[in-house]
């Protein structure tokens, strides 16, 4: 049996060597020391290499003066304006355009600037070395189609200055788009300041180069479609391959007639045409075989048709007066003038649309306006009774062309109308949604 005496000092002994060991290896080993914080730089400051400004041309003040203040040396400012004037007049900038440039930050040396010539053109000029390297820029666009439509309630001129959609047309383009329907694409067909009733419906598709800015750079419209008093008139652009434009009829037909529907084209008519009316100055009843137009006095009086001037001066009760004969026995009278166009005068030739005199109070009149009679053979006729006589069609060799334009243009009308019933299920012609 062994000696528990000597078993008891063999543990003690492993014991306390094993507790040392603990202490010398827990001395050896290292301890964790957290890394050294970075070394920051100190803060470092560069100058710019150019420093931009900008100035206003004056008004009374030339170029020359303003690269003057810009501190150009005369003949740097020579040679930057015979680069100019490669490309713009000078003395047609405008007082108040801006002239923004750059100069270096040390020498002070101008290096280039940049000045908005008009809507559409900024000059860009660079120094190279002596020299200027001057260009012209156009200013970048983008194509806008939308559809204006609405409902007349009171006149054109509102519906289409209210109608809902792309609020980015401003009001004086929508009011351009009025002038052109009635003055251009529709001035054989509709007289707008007669024909249109409360409720008449309106579409147009109209598509612009807009600029940055939201102006729009060109615009024209491309198809119409209108429902006056029941009855459907339309139009459609077509730009020929020859070069030449117009509008037509669905079917190709023409819109142009031989006599236009109104004589003046901003007008707003004080009397409807009648085979009795109370005459304001005679002070009885008498046929007013025509038409007055009220307008301000000077308004331009136009030809409704081609033809021969059979008279042109005093006319008793119609004060100054022109009358003119056209083709197949009609006859046009325009009465109350003011005074005659230049050249107006008994044997001179006319074209539909030229100027023959302006709007007065002349003779039998309490107040400017025109009064317009159309004759058929010396009787006098109601001007929109008449069956106009139609213009050219769209040629044969056009056909096609015309054809695959109009398949464009119903697309686009008909893809606004499909969204529309799905936004608005029962709605009829009366909103307006923009074509992407």
């Amino acid at each position: 049996m062994a000696n528990p005496y000597r078993i008891l000092a063999l543990g003690m002994f492993v014991a306390f060597g094993a507790a040392i060991g603990g202490e010398f290896f827990s001395a050896a080993a290292p301890a964790e020391v957290p890394p050294p914080p970075p070394t920051l730089l100190a803060a470092a400051h560069a100058n710019p290499a150019e420093v931009a400004f900008t100035d206003t041309l004056r008004r009374g003040e030339t170029i020359t003066q303003l690269l003057a203040r810009a501190e150009l040396a005369d003949t740097d400012a020579r040679s930057l304006l015979d680069e100019l004037r490669q490309h713009h007049d000078p003395r047609r900038l405008k007082p108040g355009s801006v002239l923004s440039y750059r100069k270096g930050f040390s020498s002070g040396e101008l290096r280039a600037l940049e000045m908005r010539l008009d809507a559409d053109r900024t000059l860009n000029a660079r120094r190279e070395g002596t020299a200027w390297d001057v260009r012209v820029e156009e200013v970048p666009v983008r194509t806008d189609t939308v559809v204006l439509s609405g409902v007349v309630e009171s006149s054109l001129y509102r519906a289409l200055a209210s109608a809902e959609g792309d609020n980015d047309v401003p009001t004086g383009e929508r009011e351009r788009v009025v002038d052109l329907l009635a003055d251009r694409i529709f001035a054989w067909q509709i007289d707008f300041s007669r024909d249109l009733r409360a409720g008449d419906e309106f579409r147009v598709l109209y598509e612009r180069q807009v600029r940055p800015d939201g102006t729009a750079r060109t615009s024209r419209v491309l198809a119409v479609q209108m429902e006056i008093n029941g009855r459907t008139h339309e139009a459609y652009h077509f730009h020929s391959p020859d070069g030449t434009e117009d509008y037509y009829m669905r079917d190709g037909g023409s819109l142009k007639r031989a006599f236009l529907r109104a004589p003046l084209e901003f007008r707003r008519i004080s009397s409807a045409f009648s085979k009795s009316r109370f005459h304001p100055i005679l002070g009885k009843n008498r046929p007013h075989n025509g038409v007055d137009y009220a307008a301000a006095a000077g308004t331009p009086v136009r030809a409704v048709g081609d033809g021969v001037i059979g008279r042109a001066g005093w006319g008793g009760g119609y004060g100054n007066v022109v009358e003119i004969r056209h083709q197949r026995g009609y006859t046009s009278r325009y009465a109350h003038l003011r005074g005659f166009a230049n050249g107006i005068r008994p044997g001179v030739r006319v074209r539909q649309g030229d100027l023959i005199g302006y709007v007065g109070a002349t003779g039998l009149a309490t107040g400017p306006h025109l009064h317009y009679e159309f004759h058929a053979n010396g009787r006098p006729v109601d001007p929109n009774s008449i069956k106009y006589l139609t213009g050219e069609p769209i040629p044969s060799r056009h056909r096609g062309p015309f054809t695959r334009t109009l398949g464009l243009q119903l697309s686009f009308l008909d893809e606004w109308v499909d969204s529309l019933r799905l936004a608005q299920p029962g709605a009829g012609l009366a909103s307006t949604a923009a074509i992407e």
